[in-house]
């Protein structure tokens, strides 16, 4: 039996005095939580959705997937489409594809996924989308780190949007090659300051720039900077060389997905 709440003779006054102070507390702690929390533009039931996919991850023993204002951005423009439609899809006719619209927000990604889905509640949705293979890979997927959760409201209809991705940080080009040429001097490199003709040479299809002969080039293409090729990993264990000089470059390609451009050049 649950415990009744016996007020006894208390005064109305009193009473009405203490439950403005309770109210008054409570909703200055709200403000508070919302002020510090970066989940405080969620919904109640987007709230849940990030909750509830975090704990999931938990359960897998995978990390948490953090809230990316920039995807969350680019859920809603998806989210408000199906709403529109009162349907759920990828992508409508005359609307970008995920990678695009991801890109469009602003977002920095080297891979990106979606989950979509409509019902009355949030807490259906992802039932739905955890006995669902695909969706439930999405969820789980041990290389995404951030998502954009946004859900719009039709006819009682929750009409939902997850979007997971990996993201790329936003580096200039003397980050990327310190970053690289720290992973090298753990093989005992000398790593040379000079970048100019690197640089060069990783905006090369072939050849290299400048004077001095490299005995081998690597470029290549990654989404993170602390692992080198494997290729490149077994030059540097062959003992040959003791020299490099890395070099950072942008591309051309016309493409959603962001990754960095580098080129080592190794030197006995």
């Amino acid at each position: 039996m649950r415990p009744s709440l016996n007020l006894g003779p208390k005064p109305l006054i009193t009473l009405t005095k203490t439950l403005a102070i309770l109210t008054l507390v409570l909703l200055s702690t709200a403000q508070n939580l919302r002020a510090k929390s970066p989940e405080n533009n969620l919904t109640v039931a987007e709230q849940y959705l990030l909750a509830a996919a975090n704990e999931a991850r938990a359960s897998q023993g995978l990390r948490p997937v953090r809230l990316d204002p920039v995807l969350t951005e680019a859920s809603g423009v998806h989210a408000r489409e199906m709403a529109n439609h009162a349907a759920i899809s990828h992508q409508f006719d005359g609307e970008p594809e995920l990678a695009t619209r991801g890109a469009n927000a602003g977002a920095h990604f080297s891979l990106i996924t979606e989950n979509v889905g409509e019902a009355p509640s949030s807490v259906i949705i992802h039932d739905l989308w955890m006995h669902s293979p695909g969706h439930r890979a999405n969820l789980l997927d041990p290389n995404v780190d951030s998502i954009g959760i946004a859900i719009v409201t039709r006819n009682n209809q929750l009409y939902a949007v997850e979007d997971f991705a990996s993201t790329v940080q936003t580096l200039t080009l003397n980050q990327q090659e310190r970053t690289v040429a720290s992973v090298l001097a753990q093989s005992g490199l000398r790593v040379a300051e000079t970048t100019d003709d690197a640089r060069q040479t990783c905006t090369m299809s072939t050849g290299y720039a400048g004077s001095r002969q490299p005995w081998f080039i690597m470029r290549y293409t990654a989404a993170s900077l602390n692992d080198i090729p494997n290729q490149l990993k077994t030059r540097l264990n062959s003992g040959k060389y003791h020299q490099a000089i890395v070099g950072a470059c942008g591309t051309n390609r016309k493409t959603p997905f962001t990754a960095y451009n580098i080129a080592v050049l190794l030197y006995p």
